[in-house]
């Protein structure tokens, strides 16, 4: 391979990784916001409608069932969103060299 033929595909590299990335973070983002909505809402409503819920659960603790699930789907989407770019990146760079 050319010299030039090489800086071109190390820059298209670059270029899909940074994409990739900043997919994740945004599709991550997105179901962060998703998620604490969603627990916020089923937190305020159990928290105003059920005396049990009420007295058995500290702030920290309703804090954790908010904020928990949060995370958990950020993380989840942002891997399932770079796999998913990462495939295609692949076949990018594949038909690039070809």
């Amino acid at each position: 391979m050319s010299k030039e033929k090489e800086k071109s595909l190390e820059e298209l590299r670059k270029k899909t990784q940074e994409d990739c990335v900043h997919q994740s973070l945004v599709a991550g983002g997105k179901a962060a916001g998703w998620a604490l909505a969603t627990a916020g809402a089923i937190v305020f409503m159990a928290n105003q409608y059920l005396p049990a819920f009420r007295t058995s659960l500290g702030v920290s603790g309703k804090t954790a069932l908010i904020v928990s699930p949060a995370f958990g789907m950020y993380f989840l989407q942002s891997e399932l969103t770079m796999n998913e770019c990462a495939r295609k990146r692949k076949w990018t760079l594949y038909e690039s060299q070809h």
